[in-house]
């Protein structure tokens, strides 16, 4: 206990922290490998590395401990991995204009879905967060009547253009329900292996061929079905279950 000290106080030392801010960022560190299982470095790291993120949102060390416990508590998913994926998303995030809240609820979400470890969620988030930023994403969501960006012209938050996609998602065409699903697809792929339909296959030749080519190592598959009568929408949902 005392070496976990030692190294968390040098290392918010090397800083160039006051003695007191030393102590209380300490302290939050120690409290974080309680909860987490990690050890003292790592969790002097994960806690500087958000707080150096973070640090316009005025959040101080027991703070963001404090919401990770909270969630820790609550939710699958453990103070350990979102610490980690915090520490590998944060910058890409707060780019994209994601608050510390919403990050902690995404990454809670994201391992109570897919069971993955922090640091691959932290890692496909960098990547979502970093690719929803680009010219051509945004432009090729704006052609779809997905809302963007304000009336300024400004880029909306990510998490706002990703629920203004969900809105959009039923109103598109087959066709196109089939390019966002590749989107998607090629989004997510980090977290998760997913299988995809390449065409738009929805009917009751094309959802069995999208099934049959499901790899054995994919952990999600993502299909559209379409109709031309009555009740046909549960009948393909019934051979893709």
């Amino acid at each position: 206990a005392f070496n976990e000290v030692a190294e968390s106080a040098t290392e918010f030392a090397r800083q160039g922290l006051t003695v007191e801010e030393t102590l209380k960022r300490t302290s939050a560190a120690l409290m974080l490998t309680r909860l987490s299982g990690m050890n003292a470095v790592n969790a002097t790291e994960s806690l500087t590395a958000a707080l150096n993120t973070f640090n316009k949102a005025g959040l101080d060390a027991t703070t963001i401990v404090n919401k990770m416990a909270q969630a820790d508590a609550k939710f699958a998913v453990s103070s350990g991995d979102l610490a980690e994926a915090i520490k590998r998303t944060g910058a890409s995030a707060v780019s994209a204009k994601v608050s510390f809240d919403e990050l902690v609820a995404m990454v809670t979400v994201a391992q109570e879905k897919t069971a993955r470890g922090g640091s691959v969620i932290g890692n496909s988030f960098k990547t979502i967060f970093t690719r929803i930023q680009r010219p051509e994403v945004l432009n090729q969501l704006a052609s779809l009547g997905v809302a963007v960006r304000k009336s300024s012209g400004e880029v909306l938050p990510a998490v706002t253009i990703l629920k203004n996609y969900a809105k959009t998602y039923e109103s598109l065409t087959p066709a196109l329900k089939s390019t966002t699903a590749e989107m998607l697809a090629g989004v997510f792929s980090k977290i998760e292996k997913v299988s995809y339909s390449t065409k738009s296959y929805n009917n009751k030749y094309g959802v069995p061929l999208s099934l049959f080519n499901i790899k054995k190592n994919d952990d999600f598959g993502i299909f559209e079905v379409g109709m031309d009568k009555s009740g046909e929408i549960d009948y393909l949902s019934s051979i893709i279950k």
